[in-house]
């Protein structure tokens, strides 16, 4: 009985190592994604009663990741662009907003725990932070427009699965969730801003939906 256990043991140690071996073959790699993100700019952090029709943009980036058996690090640049402008559909006079337009490059870096899915892939999660620059425009309910400058770091989650192709093309898909809000940087003409201070900050906060193909060098 003792005799089969260690071979049992054995077999498996030995399934395990092959899975592993083949696994940590892919240790460099380089991708490129497109996603897209939801509420880019939420104003109802600002002002949580308005009413709005939310932004939309579409995301295109650059992925650079490092891995070892059940550790990776994740890194890369992502560029937002607006698809459609946020609006606030009631209480502009409040507001002192009437649309905002919010692009931001994002550079993050994240670490956590991979598990592989034998010899096609991998799932893996983890957490990380990023780093925000923010350019665009928000027309206040007097109808001027005021240019957008900010900058944030911002805390995050990220989770994902890759799919290999060949020995060096993979699949990804990936989810990342990001807490990032600008130091105020503007002063609205609404009512909710009744001291004529700066009192505008970029909420870059959001989901994150991307999906792309990642060439391994290594």
């Amino acid at each position: 009985m003792f005799k089969k256990a260690i071979i049992y043991i054995s077999l498996l140690i030995f399934l395990i190592g092959i899975h592993t071996s083949a696994f940590a073959q892919r240790y460099f790699g380089v991708g490129i994604h497109v996603g897209g993100q939801h509420d880019v700019g939420d104003l109802t952090t600002f002002y949580p009663t308005a009413q709005t029709e939310p932004q939309n943009s579409v995301i295109f980036g650059v992925a650079i990741r490092l891995s070892v058996p059940f550790f990776f690090i994740r890194t890369g640049g992502d560029a937002s662009f607006t698809i459609d402008k946020g609006k606030v559909l009631e209480d502009q006079a409040t507001v002192g907003v009437n649309e905002y337009n919010v692009q931001y490059t994002m550079l993050p870096l994240y670490a956590g725990l991979q598990f592989p899915l034998g010899d096609r892939g991998a799932f893996y999660l983890g957490g990380g932070v990023s780093y925000f620059y923010g350019t665009g425009s928000v027309k206040l309910s007097d109808n001027s427009t005021q240019d957008i400058d900010a900058t944030a770091f911002g805390a995050g989650f990220l989770a994902g699965m890759q799919l290999h192709v060949t020995s060096s093309f993979s699949l990804y898909m990936e989810w990342i969730y990001v807490d990032a809000r600008s130091k105020p940087v503007i002063t609205t003409t609404g009512t909710y801003n009744a001291n004529n201070y700066k009192d505008l900050f970029i909420d870059y906060s959001g989901h994150r939906i991307m999906i792309g193909v990642m060439y391994y060098v290594l």
